[in-house]
């Protein structure tokens, strides 16, 4: 690995990604070149820095700020399952069909609050 990516992989995870959302605009337009979540640069930071998630299940997952991908918004692993319940039953997200996919990617979530 050269010294300009090391270097980079071992700044703070919200300097990274200030850092890689800067290059991605310059560079891309806004958009990533790949969409697979092993070749996002945020996927890179924690696999390099080795985050450990304190949590094996969380309420939500995030959105990659960098890819888009489902992420744990605790560590940033893309290595996530999402479950949701469709037709009142719990399944992952992942097998859904691709119009369900859309019907969940669209769905407003709100906190207890009221808040989006």
């Amino acid at each position: 690995m050269d010294k300009d990516m090391e270097e980079l992989l071992n700044l703070p995870k919200k300097e990274f990604i200030k850092v890689n959302l800067k290059w991605i605009k310059e560079v891309n337009g806004g958009k990533l070149m790949d969409t697979l979540p092993l070749k996002c640069p945020l996927a890179l930071w924690v696999a390099h820095n080795g985050a450990k998630c304190s949590r094996e299940l969380v309420p939500n997952t995030a959105a990659c700020p960098l890819c888009g991908a489902p992420m744990c918004p605790d560590c940033g692993n893309h290595h996530v399952e999402t479950i949701s319940r469709v037709t009142g039953y719990l399944s992952t997200v992942s097998g859904w069909n691709e119009s369900k996919k859309q019907e969940f990617a669209d769905r407003h979530r709100y906190d207890l609050e009221g808040n989006r």
